[in-house]
């Protein structure tokens, strides 16, 4: 195929309407493609956009698999409040990932995500600040920082090193001590002595809203809708062929940004997406009676604190589990118990429970790709739990790869890397 591979005027497709299909519609569209959304949501609704922290964490450029992982992975899943969560009987399906998940914590491995996820970090609050400007929704953005916080001195001296390899990147931080603690975040639990400060931080007033306002704008600039399920995806000489609940449709280029079900329409097109489902749980509390200005993340313990339009938003944590397994209430409690442990004084009444399947690559790098097999289809997930951070940037470079095949920053993002 020509370098120019689809040209500016042409139709796209896009499987998938949360934060990045809704993200990449938008740049399509401001390109001049001729863009169609596929979803049989409503745009937000289905997967992981709906109701996660809200977080533009440019700083966190680490891939989640770190060196000695397997250490501390052992450690947190005999601990029943820490992060990470894998049922038995869905671990053994995903031996082949966890393998690939420990190997990015090794050498060359480990630097080559942190540098791909580098990339998108030191654009993606500039991006996702133009995007939102663009369909007057700035509003909806601050950024004033997030307060990490560590339980105890010895993790927090843990942690240095990764801050001062963030700095050597060009992500600004500062210690916080006691004092400027309980002035920044001065609702939380007293124990909490020791924290970093991270200026490369942002957060929106509330997820689902920043993914449906931008629907409707791009709905406005002529993008078509079509609440419809998408059964199958093939390449058909110059075109590809949407086979759908209620026909189908010829696109000259389909986009799959479908979060966790990407995987499916890759192994019907003969690609291979390593990826898995972690499931996020959080509690949003309309009247918490707990004011804070900034996100929090409590460090040690995969924790986040958010305050958001609906409410107080605590939540996190990693369970690797097969995406339709129905949600562990207990969790759900655990996060209520821990949270009134965080912040004394807590009001837990009429909190709503959510959990969300976040699309995970082993080596938390998405895949903003073109098809190994097929020439017109192209991939845009696996961006785990920073779709929204993420969203605007990988949307940019996507649109770059339509226009030239052969776009070398993109590399570190196709979906040969793991072959």
């Amino acid at each position: 195929m020509p370098k120019s591979q689809i040209p500016l005027g042409s139709s796209v497709a896009i499987i998938g309407a949360g934060i990045i299909g809704i993200a990449t519609a938008c740049a399509l569209n401001r390109k001049g493609y001729q863009v169609s959304v596929f979803d049989p949501s409503k745009p937000g609704e289905a997967g992981s956009s709906k109701a996660n922290a809200g977080h533009i964490g440019a700083s966190d450029i680490f891939p989640l698999s770190t060196p000695g992982i397997q250490w501390k992975a052992l450690k947190m899943l005999m601990d029943s409040d820490a992060p990470l969560k894998v049922p038995l009987k869905d671990f053994w399906k995903q031996i082949p990932w966890f393998w690939k998940f420990l190997h990015t914590s090794k050498g060359k491995r480990f630097i080559a995500s942190t540098n791909a996820l580098s990339y998108l970090c030191h654009s993606s609050i500039n991006d996702t600040k133009e995007l939102l400007e663009y369909y007057n929704m700035s509003a909806m953005l601050e950024q004033n920082g997030c307060a990490f916080v560590y339980d105890t001195e010895q993790s927090f001296n843990k942690s240095l090193k990764s801050w001062t390899d963030r700095a050597s990147r060009g992500f600004i931080s500062e210690v916080l001590n006691a004092d400027k603690i309980s002035q920044i975040v001065p609702t939380i639990n007293d124990n909490f002595k020791f924290a970093y400060l991270s200026h490369e931080w942002g957060k929106v007033s509330e997820p689902i809203d920043i993914v449906q306002g931008l629907a409707n704008a791009v709905k406005v600039d002529g993008v078509i809708f079509h609440p419809n399920r998408v059964s199958s995806v093939s390449e058909k000489l110059n075109s590809v062929v949407i086979d759908f609940d209620k026909g189908s449709s010829k696109y000259d280029a389909v986009i799959i940004a479908a979060g966790i079900h990407s995987i499916s329409f890759a192994e019907s097109l003969g690609d291979k997406l390593p990826m898995t489902a972690e499931r996020g749980y959080n509690i949003t509390i309309p009247s918490s009676n707990i004011d804070i200005d900034i996100p929090i993340v409590f460090a040690d313990r995969g924790i986040v604190a958010t305050n958001l339009t609906s409410g107080l938003r605590i939540g996190g944590w990693a369970e690797y589990s097969n995406a339709n397994r129905p949600a562990n209430q207990h969790y759900f409690k655990s996060i209520a118990r821990i949270s009134r442990e965080l912040f004394p004084g807590l009001n837990t009444d009429n909190a709503n429970f959510w959990m969300g399947s976040r699309p995970s690559m082993p080596d938390s790098v998405p895949v903003i790709s073109k098809s190994l097999k097929m020439n017109r289809i192209f991939y845009n997930c696996g961006h785990g739990h920073y779709g929204l951070t993420h969203a605007a940037t990988s949307a940019k470079l996507l649109c770059k790869l339509l226009e030239d095949n052969d776009l070398d920053k993109a590399k570190a993002f196709s979906i040969d890397r793991f072959s």
